[in-house]
């Protein structure tokens, strides 16, 4: 829950940011680097842009 309430207050899509990480967290497997999880979080600027897109723009 926390990783949704946190995608909305940074403004993102909800659907786009979860399948992103789904997408990519399993292909770094259990040790990911400090700056792969960076790169992920809610507020990087590297998220591709369909995470950044309002529930309205989405189609």
């Amino acid at each position: 829950m926390s990783i949704i309430e946190t995608a909305k207050r940074n403004e993102l899509d909800v659907y786009g940011y979860m399948l992103y990480l789904l997408t990519v967290l399993p292909k770094w497997g259990a040790d990911p680097t400090e700056t792969q999880l960076k790169s992920v979080m809610p507020w990087s600027m590297a998220l591709p842009s369909y995470c950044k897109q309002t529930y309205s723009e989405v189609k």
